[in-house]
């Protein structure tokens, strides 16, 4: 088994920030959270950015590791515990709609990314994975959401937005960083039946 590569303090990092800060760095593992565009209620959604853009006022970057796991408990937590309480259509949670965002992630794993696990939830996705030098995580993400969309709405009938534009990222710093992330994404289900991709020989960081 070979590690993914991870955050480099020398390698160049592209910082972009729309309603949410973005962080690329070329060939980069980064774990990524997209979600279904009415996956959080509007009025929580805009107190949590108002709560952010004030945190960040004091906290400007960049973050030593202390102040990213504060936000992380902060806004990453909240975020996810909100998703994880099932609000809006869950249109995920029927079997073959799940199975249409599953096959778009892995379509290309291997020729234009490496894939290393991810889950589709009812109403949101976690994934984990690292570009090729050639792509970028927006074009990636861009390809997975509007190949699944356009399927969906054809299965099910509809023609609305599915998912939400933006998503949540954040680079892979370390191997014991990559293995807790591993774990989250395994958990995530919970007891519901819901199955979690973990590509060959990367099994046991779950058991670290």
């Amino acid at each position: 088994m070979q590690y993914p590569t991870f955050l480099s303090d020398v390698k160049p990092v592209d910082k972009t920030n729309h309603n949410l800060p973005h962080w690329d760095q070329v060939g980069t593992c980064v774990f990524v959270t997209f979600r279904l565009a009415d996956s959080l209620p509007k009025e929580r959604l805009a107190q949590w950015k108002y709560e952010r853009e004030e945190w960040m006022k004091f906290h400007p970057k960049p973050w030593d590791e202390g102040t990213a796991a504060e936000y992380g408990r902060e806004f990453g937590a909240r975020l996810d515990n909100w998703l994880d309480s099932g609000y809006g259509s869950c249109v995920l949670e029927d079997s073959e709609n799940r199975q249409i965002v599953w096959d778009a992630i892995l379509h290309f794993d291997g020729e234009r990314y490496d894939v290393y696990t991810f889950v589709v939830m009812p109403n949101h996705v976690h994934v984990m994975f690292s570009p090729f030098v050639e792509y970028t995580r927006a074009g990636i993400l861009h390809s997975w959401k509007s190949f699944s969309s356009k399927m969906i709405n054809k299965r099910t009938g509809s023609t609305g937005v599915v998912w939400q534009n933006e998503s949540w990222d954040r680079l892979v710093r370390d191997a014991g960083h990559f293995a807790r992330i591993a774990r989250y994404i395994s958990r995530n289900p919970g007891e519901r039946d819901i199955p979690v991709y973990l590509k060959t020989g990367y099994e046991d960081l779950l058991r670290v």
